[in-house]
């Protein structure tokens, strides 16, 4: 079957720049650790080991499974940094004595630990080369076999994409200008952008200010970044917009290809079960090295709460690397869709 405009859309996850030596979540809590361990063990150190087995304490009780990682903790951080705040306050009133006394006066400890780890992210995630990265120039090239944009999206804020290709990428932004969403819908007498990138969680190089967000080369700038589902649905641009674009595009796609993605996101998950419940021939291919890929296969199905026995759920068990550099063609894509039948 052809392969239309509309065929296929991207998803990457941590895991695709995993390659190029960007740390996935494992590895930012390590380096996390190792900080808090040799500069702040007195005070910020005991505080995090409390958060985390108390996160983990969580997940066991309700039979969740255990998703530590650098997103949930900074969730999970920011939530008791806004504890008199929030609307549950007089329900949860009486915290642990432990919490109490870990998080110090006006909890000011939990800002602190906040601040730490928002200031060492953008330097987990930037690589001064992206030679190591080089293999997501072959988006380019499956975009000059394919004829058409790509629409690719984004939870990673690096700029291995940025860096590797030599097309056109929109991402909503014109020299100094601010963010413009009308960016990314093209008019008749707009040149189409060979990749519309939606970074649905932020970038390293995003600077708001005075309400307007900016692409920044300046190093030391605080990024633009949003952990946690709560955050990632609050009702700004362009997060709210690039949303609303997913769920149009995996909707419309007959082919969903996510790449190094964990499927830990639970309102990204609802707006991919919901595109293959409205379309069942939609197939899901997801990239990821695993040792056995009918388990990674029941996975994924249950995290979307789809049937565990679900044949339009296609597992490639590659790294991002060799899927991009080795199987991604347009011959590969018209192979997932489904055949027309033929006349008699």
């Amino acid at each position: 079957m052809s392969v239309g405009e509309k065929s296929v859309v991207f998803l990457l996850g941590a895991g695709c720049s995993y390659d190029a030596n960007i740390p996935i979540s494992k590895n930012m809590i390590d380096r996390l650790e190792k900080l808090l361990s040799d500069t702040y063990s007195d005070d910020l150190l005991p505080l995090y080991k409390y958060v985390k087995c108390t996160m983990e304490y969580g997940c066991n009780l309700v039979g969740q499974d255990q998703n530590f990682n650098i997103e949930s903790l900074l969730v999970t951080l920011h939530a008791l940094s806004e504890y008199k705040r929030t609307h549950l306050y007089p329900f949860v009133y009486g915290y642990s004595n432990d919490l109490l006394d870990l998080a110090g006066t006006n909890f000011k400890n939990i800002n602190e630990l906040i601040k730490i780890i928002e200031k060492e992210l953008p330097g987990w995630v930037t690589l001064t080369s992206y030679k190591a990265a080089s293999y997501y120039k072959n988006f380019e090239r499956f975009q000059k076999e394919l004829t058409f944009a790509l629409r690719i999206f984004s939870l990673n804020y690096d700029l291995c994409l940025e860096n590797n290709v030599d097309c056109t990428i929109e991402t909503g932004f014109f020299e100094d200008r601010p963010w413009d969403g009308n960016r990314f819908i093209k008019s008749e007498d707009d040149e189409e952008a060979a990749i519309y990138l939606y970074k649905l969680h932020g970038s390293i190089d995003w600077e708001r200010k005075d309400d307007q967000l900016r692409i920044s080369q300046q190093h030391g700038i605080v990024p633009d970044l949003i952990f946690g589902t709560d955050l990632k649905m609050q009702a700004i641009d362009p997060y709210l917009f690039y949303l609303y674009e997913f769920r149009k595009y995996v909707l419309n796609a007959e082919v969903i290809i996510t790449i190094g993605y964990s499927y830990n996101d639970n309102h990204i998950n609802d707006l991919i079960r919901q595109a293959m419940e409205y379309n069942q021939n939609k197939i899901l291919i997801t990239v990821s090295p695993t040792g056995n890929t009918n388990a990674e296969k029941a996975r994924i199905a249950k995290k979307l709460r789809l049937p565990t026995t679900n044949d339009r759920i296609v597992i490639e068990n590659h790294t991002a690397k060799d899927f991009l550099e080795k199987t991604l063609t347009v011959e590969y894509i018209g192979k997932q869709l489904p055949q027309s039948d033929l006349p008699f």
